[in-house]
């Protein structure tokens, strides 16, 4: 991180080294709604600083690295994109779905880049590129928070620090969906899978609140709940404009009335009743980034150099019945405490096996599974360590930081921190794993 950067954090943790110091239990003297509070329910102790020019810098060369995912198909398959989608190891059933709304080219730039700070550079992990994106609420709408608490907006003052706010960006673009179709205040729906309000309802109603603070009228529901009068898609007994999808394509396969329920929706948006947002998430799978970095010498000078700057070397490890991959997978096992194992298709950590976490039998056998069903795999990025001060007893510890760049079509629109400390697995996902703890960024 940058000097100034470095210079913030310490005077802020300077702030928090008093037993009644307010910067140290600025945490407790959030206002935050009960709906906010459930959604984010282990918070760190402290905000993070960043530097927002450096921060932004990243964020173009997201969008670069945007651009060149959503033209893989032309630029490496010749437009064909049953080729494309083969090669990432989707198969005809998921592409079906993917792709129904997909239109001729990638869709609106909306996504989370998951990311680690080096020491020296920020390297992207994952680019969640798709509708369902965890964590934006806390973007924007915690900073402000923490601004309301008085001993932080006066060293906020002090410092020059500002925020970076999702809600008004994401409001911004769908907005501009709604236009699309003729809508001018466009009702969004917040729509999950089925079941998934029971799981996932505190989230989805905090980013509603997200969306009023920005005077955007929502409903939250599950697919299922949708009605549809003429074909237009009904909420609560409110007609929907905009859908903001958060059912995942695994959840919705797995239930047994996948096609009832996605095909009205699919028919509303093709017939202009409403937008889905966004119509696939086709362009998220891992295997985009892999090859991305297996065939860089292939794109321009400086796409080369966006590819290389931010991008760890990744590759491809198998397809769905394409068999062992023999001559990789020797490779992999030589530098088993170099790599990092992922599935191809799946979100939120699942699947991931960091090899020096394993032992050498175990990494093999993942390798080999993994050949068979879709996986790649990436060096490891030796992520940053952010100090953090117990409110309680005033020590210091270091947490392992997971930065998240939030994307929209305005391009970077926020961030916020996922961490963990040090000990344990570095998978940092809030899903599976009850020692994560997030926070929200500030710039500087």
């Amino acid at each position: 991180m940058s000097t100034r950067a470095d210079r913030v954090t310490e005077a802020y943790l300077a702030g928090c080294e008093a037993p009644d110091g307010p910067l140290r239990h600025a945490r407790a003297s959030l206002e935050l709604s009960e709906t906010k509070r459930l959604s984010w329910p282990r918070l760190l102790p402290r905000p993070i600083v960043v530097d927002e020019a450096e921060y932004r810098a990243f964020g173009r060369d997201l969008v670069t690295i945007y651009e060149l995912v959503g033209g893989l198909p032309r630029r490496l398959f010749d437009g064909d994109f049953t080729r494309f989608r083969t090669a990432l190891g989707i198969d005809d059933r998921h592409a079906a779905l993917m792709t129904r709304l997909l239109g001729e080219g990638p869709p609106p730039l909306y996504g989370r880049a998951d990311v680690y700070y080096d020491g020296s550079a920020f390297k992207l992990l994952e680019y969640n590129i798709g509708s369902a994106l965890g964590g934006l609420d806390m973007v924007g709408t915690l900073p402000k928070a923490y601004l309301r608490v008085p001993a932080v907006a006066g060293f906020a003052a002090e410092h020059g620090l500002g925020f970076l706010d999702m809600g008004s960006d994401l409001a911004e673009a769908l907005r501009n969906a709604g236009k699309t179709i003729g809508a001018g205040e466009p009702v969004v729906a917040i729509v999950e899978g089925p079941g998934g309000m029971t799981t996932y309802g505190h989230q989805r109603r905090a980013i509603a609140e997200l969306l009023a603070e920005n005077d955007v009228e929502c409903r939250v529901g599950e697919i299922g709940d949708l009605r549809y009068h003429s074909g237009k898609p009904y909420l609560d007994g409110t007609p929907v404009d905009v859908v903001l999808r958060y059912y995942g394509l695994e959840e919705m396969l797995a239930h047994p009335d996948c096609d009832a329920l996605l095909e009205p929706v699919f028919r509303a948006h093709e017939a202009g009743q409403v937008v889905v947002w966004t119509p696939t998430n086709v362009f998220g799978n891992k295997g985009t980034l892999a090859m991305l970095s297996e065939f860089a010498d292939t794109f321009e000078p400086a796409e080369r150099a966006v590819i290389e700057r931010v991008l760890p070397w990744c590759r491809m490890l198998g397809r769905p019945g394409a068999g062992p991959d023999a001559g990789r997978i020797e490779e992999c096992v030589r530098r088993q405490d170099q790599l990092v194992f992922k599935p191809t298709g799946l979100s939120g950590g699942q699947g991931v096996v960091i090899g020096q976490e394993v032992d050498a039998g175990t990494w093999r056998e993942t390798l080999e599974a993994g050949s068979r069903t879709g996986s790649l795999v990436q060096e490891i990025v030796r992520p940053n360590l952010e100090t953090v001060i117990d409110p309680d007893t005033g020590e210091r510890s270091e947490w392992y930081a997971l930065w998240a760049a939030f994307m929209t079509p305005s391009g970077l629109s926020g961030g916020g921190v996922r961490a963990i400390a040090p000990g344990g697995t570095t998978v940092i996902t809030m899903i599976n794993n009850p020692d994560v703890r997030n926070t929200c960024l500030f710039t500087c």
